[in-house]
């Protein structure tokens, strides 16, 4: 199973460093000495150690005036660097993971939270945990050399922030230098092109996307307001490697003191599948997960994408809200001459399934931060249309 590898990648990485002690234009990945881990074909690895590396030495948050306005460097917040090729947090920073992530062009993604000090998350069992004033959700975006080695060396793109402020959160995006060591605060995004080898040893060369802060509220946007996407119970609720030891993320976020009334009992909390365990998961519980992380933020009641009808929560009980046998509202030309948005055992007459596996602007979905085909999981979602009991669709 693709997880079990990561974690023992991970392992044998968090050893490795222990003993051993975002760019413009078109990019190749020739590095500074790091290391990453990577799943078996080439996608990140879906879990990670605890960093290893000695904390900042300055304390996170700077002087604090990034509630109001984005420092011109990421090093100025005091909370990530790169230490060895690997994102490195400042104290009291805790790094998490998801069960189920965004895909974001086969990018690895390193997530951490800052809650200030004396502050906690307050829990909630179905939305995004109300974080208070000042906190901030911390990922890393990068590529490795050649997925084939056992420890890759990674090249980070940017590392983006979503902070907490009076009356919702802020998105700031910073964009790493070809040395590695200065992320400068980049609000207007930018275009790039990648260059990595993939773990079947293809060479893989794409487009990447930095979104500016438009395009960040678009994917974000909640009745009008940005807001987190990943940070719910059901996305967390997993095991996470602390210290070498694995333990419960929402157990330890309550043992940390940045999370406030969760279930003493995590298996009392709903989990999201993990899309890619199928040793674990049925095909319908993966699809519908990915579905809810990759599309249900702007394919909800209150999301950018309303007006198309389509409700992609993992928890949508009704077929039709999440596109069997639902024609289109509002899809334009994205159809493809095609009249249902799923069509049960039929995934090629399926709109859904046919958007997935394009990438011409205009038909692609997810519309934004997306240059390549997620070839597994527009495979995923095939074998689902097909496993769906065959039923005419009629006007």
């Amino acid at each position: 199973m693709r997880l079990e590898a990561s974690l023992a990648i991970a392992v044998a990485l968090a050893a490795t460093l222990a003993a051993s002690g975002a760019c413009g234009g078109s990019l190749s990945i020739s590095v500074p000495d790091g290391q990453a881990d990577a799943s078996a074909d080439g996608r990140p690895a879906a879990a990670w150690p605890e960093h290893v590396y000695p904390a900042n030495s300055c304390a996170p948050g700077g002087d604090g005036s990034y509630v109001a306005q984005a420092y011109p460097t990421l090093d100025a917040y005091c909370m990530v660097s790169l230490v060895k090729g690997q994102p490195t947090y400042g104290a009291g920073i805790v790094p998490y993971d998801l069960n189920t992530p965004l895909f974001s062009d086969y990018a690895a993604k390193r997530r951490a939270v800052y809650v200030p000090p004396g502050k906690t998350a307050k829990y909630s069992a179905t939305e995004v945990f109300d974080f208070p004033v000042g906190s901030v959700l911390i990922k890393s975006f990068g590529f490795p050399d050649d997925a084939r080695k056992p420890a890759p060396v990674m090249r980070w793109i940017e590392t983006r922030l979503l902070v907490r402020v009076a009356d919702g959160w802020k998105a700031y995006a910073y964009l790493w230098d070809d040395a590695q060591t200065v992320a400068t605060y980049n609000p207007g995004g930018g275009a790039l092109q990648v260059s990595w080898i993939d773990g079947a040893g293809t060479k893989n060369e794409h487009g990447y996307l930095q979104p500016s802060q438009t395009q960040c509220q678009q994917c974000h946007e909640d009745t009008g307001k940005v807001t987190p996407i990943g940070p719910k119970a059901r996305n967390l609720n997993r095991d996470y490697a602390y210290d070498g030891a694995k333990e419960n993320q929402l157990a330890h976020w309550a043992k940390a003191k940045i999370l406030d009334g969760a279930p003493a009992d995590p298996t009392t909390v709903p989990a999201l599948a993990v899309w890619d365990d199928a040793a674990h998961f049925s095909v319908e519980q993966r699809a519908r997960a990915y579905l809810e992380v990759n599309c249900a933020h702007c394919h909800d009641a209150d999301g950018s994408a309303s007006t198309s009808g389509l409700f992609m929560w993992a928890s949508e009980k009704d077929p039709l809200h999440y596109g069997v046998c639902k024609e289109p509202l509002s899809a334009g030309g994205g159809v493809g001459a095609r009249t249902w948005d799923v069509v049960p055992g039929d995934p090629d007459a399926s709109i859904l399934w046919f958007r997935m596996a394009s990438t011409q602007p205009g038909l692609a979905m997810p519309q934004i931060s997306r240059d390549v085909v997620d070839k597994e999981a527009v495979a995923l979602i095939r074998e689902w249309i097909t496993a769906l009991p065959k039923a005419a669709c009629n006007k």
